[in-house]
This record gives C-alpha cells, sequence and structure tokens, in this order.
C-alpha cells in the first residue's frame, strides 16, 4: 500500500495536465504555472504539443511518451525522478491517461516497480476523471457511478454487487461522503475479492491532497485505524477485474434469497447465482433446501 500526500511530501511528482481539445484559450492559470515549473514535459506528439506551448512563452525539455513507447519509457522517466525532477505529462489534446498516454506509465512505477513518486492532475475536468488519470488502472472501459443510493448495511451490499457484475472489466468510479466512507469500503471488502486494487482520494487539488493506493483489503485495514484522516469528500476508483469471488455458503443463500425476492422460483435463482460463480445449479438448489 502507498499512501500520497501530495503537496506535504519532498517526491518528485508527474502532473498530467489536459490541454486543449480545440480553442487554446480552454486553459488553466495552474496548469500554465505548473508547465512553466516543471523541468520537462512529456509529450504524445512534440511537434503538435510545441504549438500549444509556443502559444504560452512555455520552454521547456520535451520527452515523446506515446502508446508505441510508453513501457520503453519508464528507465528514462526513472533517471529524471531520481534527480528529483519534477515532469508535466500532456497528451495531443484532452485528458492523458484516458484513451490516450499515460496510464501505463503510472501503472508500471506504481505497481511494477514500486517507484516512490507523486501523480496528480491538474485542468482535467471533476473530480472523478483526475481520481482515474492518478490511479494508474489501465483498463480500456470506465463507468462513474455517482454517489451510491442506499446508506443501511444490507442494501448497500446488494447496490454494490449490482454495480460490480454489471461493469467487470471497467474502472468505477464513485463519490462518498466522510460520513459513510468507513461503512462503504468495509462492505466493499466483503464484495470485492481481497487482492482488487483501488485508490481512495480525498482533497483532490488542495493542499491536503491525499490518494491511497492498495487493494481492498490494504485500504479497509487502513481506513478502520487511527492512522486515517476521515476528512473531506472522497472518490473511490475500483479496477473492476473479473475475478473468482470466494463466497460461504451463508453469503450464497442470501444472493439467492435476492434473486427468489425478485421473483424467481428456487432452482431458477440457484442457476443464476451458479452461473455467476460458476458453481453447479444441485450443488445451491440442494444448499438451499437444507438451510431453509
Amino acid at each position: 500500500m502507498f499512501i500520497q500526500k501530495t503537496f506535504k511530501n519532498h517526491l518528485p511528482t508527474i502532473y498530467l495536465i489536459g490541454t486543449p481539445i480545440g480553442n487554446l484559450e480552454d486553459i488553466s492559470f495552474r496548469a500554465i504555472d505548473t508547465f512553466k515549473s516543471v523541468d520537462a514535459i512529456l509529450c504524445e506528439d512534440t511537434r503538435t504539443s510545441s504549438v500549444f506551448l509556443k502559444h504560452y512563452e512555455i520552454n521547456k525539455p520535451l520527452i515523446s511518451l506515446h502508446k508505441f513507447n510508453e513501457a520503453e519509457r519508464v528507465d528514462l522517466i526513472i533517471e529524471h525522478l531520481n534527480k528529483h525532477e519534477n515532469l508535466a505529462q500532456i497528451s495531443d489534446a484532452g485528458v492523458p491517461a484516458i484513451s490516450d498516454p499515460g496510464a501505463k506509465l503510472i501503472n508500471i512505477l506504481r505497481y511494477e516497480r514500486n517507484y516512490d513518486f507523486n501523480v496528480s492532475a491538474i485542468n482535467v475536468g471533476p473530480a472523478y476523471i483526475h481520481a482515474i488519470c492518478m490511479s494508474g488502472f489501465t483498463l480500456k472501459e470506465n463507468f462513474f457511478y455517482g454517489f451510491i443510493e442506499n446508506k443501511n448495511d444490507a442494501s448497500k451490499k446488494k447496490e454494490l454487487r449490482e454495480v460490480f457484475k454489471s461493469h467487470e472489466n471497467e474502472i468505477i468510479s464513485f463519490y462518498e461522503s466522510v460520513h459513510r466512507i468507513k461503512q462503504t469500503i468495509n462492505t466493499m471488502n466483503e464484495i470485492l475479492a481481497s487482492d482488487t486494487r483501488i485508490t481512495l482520494n480525498r482533497e483532490l487539488t488542495k493542499l491536503n491532497e491525499e490518494v491511497i493506493y492498495g487493494t481492498i483489503k490494504e485500504v479497509n485495514d487502513f481506513i478502520n485505524s487511527d492512522d486515517f484522516i476521515q476528512k473531506g469528500e472522497f472518490v473511490i476508483v475500483i479496477e473492476n477485474l473479473k475475478t473468482k469471488k470466494e463466497v460461504s455458503e451463508q453469503e450464497l443463500i442470501e444472493l439467492m434469497n435476492e434473486e427468489i425476492n425478485k421473483g424467481l422460483k428456487v432452482k431458477q435463482a440457484a442457476s443464476v447465482v451458479a452461473n455467476e460463480y460458476d458453481l453447479t445449479k444441485n450443488y445451491l438448489y440442494d444448499l438451499y433446501l437444507k438451510n431453509k
């Protein structure tokens, strides 16, 4: 697990900065200031980016970083970070790391190399886009769910289970309030495979910006410790890979009851749950009758 306190540590930083998709004036003051402060800029196409950068009189070393060389550039980028250099990363237009270079770089540095650095997003729109960019997750599709509707444990578990099932092999993001964040992470820990990677983001772009990277089990353990700072609004990002989740007999019975409450007969409910968890229909049918 890695806890990033972006603006309160002394680690080098990669800034993922959104650039105009057409009108060159669509850029923030902070983005321009960051371009002028970093040591080098990683560009999808240095020729294209030069037009934008010259427009704002930004003169920094440019390093090409595109989908064909992203993995190969990791060692060079580590050399810069080892010298405590801060870097900006941009695509030709729009947001890096979403259908553009950036995610693979962050993924390799954070999860494969376990390299200690900060990654922070600037000028990329809403909070959940900031969080997805910073996650380093490389799944092609992403799904934003907003706020979870249900507040009690049972209904929240059902709601989240349906979301995770409907969006397998996608990056899922949603918002959660400071008052319900622990309950929600605890519920996720009961549903997701223990090695599912998530990020927990709070106070994005602010002085107290913090990102917790880890598995759902690691993050769940941390938020239930005295070290967890329960302040601010939270964005949760999940790398929702399709995995075979180990479930107890009691959980299987509860899942069948959910289907029966929808109007299915026992055999039909057994078939639905069996298909979801790679079990036999007869096993679930007998289990249900035995515990009825």
